[in-house]
């Protein structure tokens, strides 16, 4: 925390998803003349049309990205910030959704996607080439930017003392942020020039808010042993968090007692299904919308709901223009009632949920429109009444009783129609069967618009005791996952106990733990909001009451040789002032300390796998002797070495455990010398080295494997003119494909390119069946740009014919144009445009594996649910049709029909072969 003696403001900004504020407190101004603290909003200068600015209450979290043509510069007036031409707040938000192919929205949602890599310019998500794109970091930095730099131009001056990064700035986000998210935060705030920053959850800086009204009369309305729920329901996330009054010393004592579980869930999602209804009662030419008219539906239903619910209109009427020469003619129109407002809000997102109805758990989030990885259970309703029961134990061990909360606090937009809040404040009710209607009791909340980033301000005071403190901490218990001397993988010892305060730290300093000086390490770590009871130090078995993080990663640099040692250490952790999570190593041998940080990028980093088997190291120890024995020897032990490794486990090959092949690879890349005796060896040796290391991650040092094998591919193989060779050389790469980072599968793609794209008259000379493994391995490469992809695309299709192409050709045709990648992330996904002519080629002529084409239209017309990379109706209904005519069943249409989540089976055939025992390449 920054010094208070030499700061003159106090600063709370509320980040939004819909809308971001900010808030202040003058450290020399006095209370008011009743107490009251002296908070104050900053109203933010911003573009509110053409060439005027205006000061706003809010500035909403839109980032607008100019075209050529589009605005003249002399309009985009921006005083804080004269040379940029982007823009954020209510003209960004107002005209892009007129043209929101250049409207960044949601960047905060996208902080929270792993399956997109958020620090690439993806956004706007769908957006042609013409668009110069943001990262999900740069446009959330982009919005404090324009909050720091529109403060310092009105509220700084000339005082460099008083300019916004010089004062303590608590910002806000969802309490079920997860660790990556708020590391994301904290690095976009520095991007934005604030270096020093602490992080509050939302629901308690509405908490904080409330405190704000009634810091001298708050004895009045919350009982010592009283229960509160905050309740938080953004444009973007939901968010809960559980309070309670109790005695600490005599004193009574706010403390919080739970949040909520990650959930992007608000009112983005109501805006959607609001448009789907408005969609569904066009008439004429309403089919197939483009993905910016549904981006244009979204903003008038979003209206819409505010004038129906916020402003008691009876009826709202929709109406999109048309374009060019279809302006008349192209107008849609749709009129919404209350009825059917009420209907789609309340029953699908506010609905009387009980107990007993069964949870169905599923650790994948549904995909649902612009890319984003939305709650797949809508009703915000059933999540309380889980989150209640989640924490019931926590309550009634600090309670005495498991019972309905007594208060209830509303924020957030989505939150503002009293008959939404009468709706949860009904379930609430229903779900512990409470008679009493005045249950539970509303807290007053005047402006949720504001409240966070007031809320904020005040917390600011509470830090520094001018205000009243909510016991708090970190949200979440944290644990390491850790191996142990007997092979059992699925233990983790807690690491920070929740409601840990900021600041402290925790050293286990009894616990003994070995890592691996100068070579990758990796480190899984998992969190929960609802154990209770751990400490840090306890060893709890991994299990569904567990989130994965992304892993902590580290080089453990140790000696001026770099030889690999084991080193002793202690496990450091601590829950920083900032909000976030910070673990090390400290040497028990020396004074050396490492810091480990996540592996923000799941797509070029493997994700550590428990798996069920480990296999007795005397076992390991005899396939090891078989395989160096094999590539030490003559020729004949060659075709018999997977049969002689698999009597020596007494294991099957595709039975074999991860650890286990991880082993054998070990050994092949030692003894990767012996490629180099015959045609024969090579062969064998990429053909193994590739199933036991196979896709290329999963396994803890599976990137320090992958460096290994990437040093040969510039070399080639040794026995490049052998047919074999040249075919297993193709088949190891696409094994390995997903272990290849962006820049990797790049090089590789150009490499090759001379052999798919040959020039005229100087075509390289290849077998059928090399060009079918070379196709397959270039189809595994997730990670290349869609320009690349729509080149292979293109070129492949040319090639395929009915009667002769075999079915590896058509299979590597739909990877390539895949809808729905299984490692990669989703911004390299080939546009539908452009995927679309290759299904073409499926839609006609008699193949000769009509199965292979079936599977490839499924992998090329899975509906997601994300309008930039879904199909259009009638061209979705023409693969359906074709599907059916070839025989496929109900279980092949049911992924082109609706969004379902990939299977293992789905994953297997995708992938081209099955996976490991224990590695998910999906989410």
């Amino acid at each position: 925390m920054r010094d208070t003696e030499t700061l003159r403001y106090i600063i709370g900004i509320d980040l939004g998803t819909t809308n971001s504020a900010i808030s202040y407190v003058d450290l020399e101004q006095p209370e008011t003349a009743k107490g009251r603290k002296n908070i104050q909003l900053f109203r933010v200068p911003q573009l509110t049309r053409e060439g005027e600015v205006s000061p706003m209450s809010v500035l909403p979290s839109f980032l607008y990205i100019p075209g050529t043509y589009d605005i003249p510069d002399e309009s985009v007036i921006q005083p804080w910030n004269p040379m940029e031409k982007r823009f954020a707040g209510l003209f960004a938000r107002e005209h892009g959704s007129k043209v929101p192919s250049r409207l960044v929205v949601s960047a905060k949602s996208w902080l929270c996607h792993d399956k997109a890599d958020r620090k690439a310019k993806i956004l706007p998500w769908g957006a042609g080439a013409d668009v110069g794109k943001v990262s999900p970091v740069e446009a959330t930095a982009f919005y404090l930017e324009h909050l720091r730099k529109a403060w310092n131009k009105h509220m700084g001056g000339d005082d460099e003392g008083a300019f916004l990064e010089n004062q303590f700035v608590v910002i806000t986000v969802p309490a079920s942020f997860d660790e990556v998210a708020r590391d994301l935060t904290v690095e976009a705030a520095a991007l934005a020039g604030l270096k020093h920053v602490t992080l509050l959850e939302e629901p308690l800086a509405a908490f904080y808010s409330w405190l704000i009204r009634h810091e001298k009369s708050w004895e009045e309305h919350v009982k010592p042993g009283e229960l509160i729920l905050v309740c938080d329901v953004g444009g973007g996330t939901t968010d809960f968090t559980l309070i309670t009054l109790k005695e600490s010393k005599g004193t009574p004592r706010f403390e919080r007692l739970a949040v909520g579980d990650h959930l992007i869930l608000g009112g983005d999602n109501i805006d959607l299904a609001l448009a789907r209804k408005a969609e569904s009662l066009f008439k004429g030419n309403a089919k197939n919308l483009s993905s910016d008219k549904w981006k244009t539906l979204c903003h008038l239903s979003r209206k819409a709901k505010e004038k129906v619910l916020g402003e008691g209109m009876e009826t709202e009427r929709i109406i999109m223009t048309g374009s060019g020469s279809s302006l008349i003619g192209g107008t849609l129109s749709a009129t919404l009632t209350r009825e059917m407002v009420e209907e789609i809000v309340l029953d699908g997102f506010f609905p009387d949920v009980t107990k007993e109805e069964a949870r169905e758990r599923t650790r994948r989030k549904g995909i649902s429109e612009f890319g984003l990885p939305y709650e797949q259970e809508p009703a915000i309703t059933r999540h309380i009444g889980w989150f209640l029961e989640n924490h019931k134990e926590a309550v009634a061990d600090l309670l005495g009783s498991d019972h309905a909360p007594d208060h209830i606090l509303f924020n957030g937009g989505s939150l503002k129609p009293t008959v939404i809040r009468r709706k949860i404040k009904g379930a609430v009710r229903h779900w512990f069967n409470e008679p009493d209607a005045s249950f539970p009791r509303e807290m007053d909340n005047p402006d949720p618009d504001l409240a966070v980033a007031l809320g904020a301000s005040y917390y600011g005071l509470a830090k520094i005791g001018k205000g009243v403190r909510v016991g708090s901490g970190s949200p979440r218990s944290y644990y390491l996952g850790v191996g142990s001397t007997n092979g059992d993988a699925h233990k983790a010892v807690c690491i920070v106990e929740r409601g840990l305060d900021e600041g402290e730290t925790i050293e286990l300093t009894d616990k003994k733990f070995t890592v691996i000086a100068n070579r990758p390490a990796e480190f899984p770590v998992y969190s929960s909001s609802f154990r209770s009871g751990d400490r840090a130090g306890d060893v709890i078995t991994i299990d569904d009451t567990l989130t994965e993080l992304p892993p902590m990663a580290s080089v453990i640099k140790y000696g001026k040789k770099g030889n690999e040692e084991s080193i002793p250490v202690h496990i450091k952790a601590q829950y920083t002032e900032v909000g976030t999570l910070v673990i090390g190593c400290h040497s028990q041998i020396s004074d050396h300390h490492w810091r480990l940080n996540f592996q923000l990028r799941r797509d070029t980093d493997p994700m550590a796998v428990a798996e069920g088997e480990v296999l007795d190291d005397g076992l390991t120890q005899a396939a090891r002797t078989v395989v160096k024995d094999v590539f030490s020897g003559d020729k004949t032990g060659l075709t018999g070495v997977v049969k002689a490794i698999s009597s020596a486990v007494d294991i099957q090959k595709n039975s074999w455990p991860l650890s286990f092949i991880r082993d054998l690879s070990d050994i092949l890349l030692d003894e990767k010398a012996h490629r180099e005796r015959a045609a024969e060896f090579e062969a064998r040796w990429l053909n193994l080295t590739g199933y036991c290391l196979r896709p290329g991650s999963g396994h803890g040092m599976d990137e320090q494997r992958m460096k290994k094998v990437w040093k040969l591919f510039r070399g080639g193989p040794v026995f490049d003119r052998n047919n074999q060779v040249r075919g297993e050389w193709w088949i190891l790469w696409r094994r390995l494909a997903a272990g290849l980072n962006p820049g990797q599968q790049r090089q590789f793609f150009q490499e090759v390119s001379p052999l798919v794209f040959p020039a005229r008259g100087n075509g390289v000379k290849m077998t059928p069946q090399e060009q079918v493994e070379l196709w397959m391995a270039l189809a595994n490469m997730e990670r290349l740009i869609t320009k690349d992809k729509v080149r292979l695309g293109n070129q492949l299709v040319k090639a395929l014919s009915p009667k002769k192409s075999p079915s590896q050709m058509i299979w590597a045709l739909s990877r390539i144009g895949q809808r729905e990648p299984l490692y990669g992330s989703v911004d390299r996904v080939v546009a539908p445009k452009d995927a679309w002519p290759w299904i073409q080629k499926l839609l006609t002529g008699s193949w000769k594996d009509p199965k292979a084409v079936v599977n490839a239209l499924v992998i090329m017309g899975r509906r997601t649910g994300d309008r930039m990379r879904d199909l259009d109706d009638d061209q979705r209904e023409q693969v359906i049709a074709r599907v059916q005519a070839l025989g496929g069943g109900k279980k092949a249409i049911k992924p082109l029909s609706e969004v379902v989540t990939l299977s293992t089976g789905d994953e297997k055939v995708i992938y081209g072969e099955s996976l490991p025992t224990g590695i998910v390449l999906h989410e």
